[in-house]
């Protein structure tokens, strides 16, 4: 009976969890004024706006060879702009590497695995790569400017 309540409780959780990043509001995001298309659209946990890594990669210019993801480790490493960038599922730290120096970054919302897309937060890639960042309350939209 225990394990059954558990079980219901998890479930709910989870559900809520669910319900919560999709009941809300559509969120858009921009480059440079053109839309940031992606499989899975973007959303907002923690109060941080999330989006598939390839496309928020891709839209700020870092070509696919620069991107790499590591199923083992389950994370993320990019080289772009002279900077080496890695990420990890679940982890609150990220690591920026420039010019041999390594800087551990704390990070608002981890990167998570959402219907099989690695979702990052949005602010933290634009800005890694040297992006201007503001966000528009009226019409729910990230707009990033390089």
């Amino acid at each position: 009976m225990r394990k059954i309540i558990i079980t219901v409780l998890c479930t709910a959780f989870i559900m809520g969890s669910f319900s919560v990043a999709y009941g809300s509001q559509p969120v858009s995001v921009t480059v440079n004024g053109k839309p940031v298309v992606a499989e899975t659209p973007a959303v907002i946990v923690s109060d941080r706006t999330m989006l598939p890594f390839r496309a928020v990669f891709n839209a700020l210019g870092v070509a696919d060879e620069s991107i790499r993801w590591n199923p083992n480790s389950r994370s993320i490493e990019v080289w772009a702009q002279k900077k080496y960038i890695f990420l990890a599922i679940g982890s609150n730290f990220a690591l920026i590497n420039e010019n041999a120096s390594d800087n551990m970054v704390q990070l608002d919302a981890p990167p998570y695995i959402e219907m099989g897309r690695t979702m990052v937060p949005v602010r933290f890639v634009a800005e890694a790569l040297g992006a201007n960042v503001q966000w528009q309350e009226k019409s729910r939209t990230v707009i990033i400017t390089k």
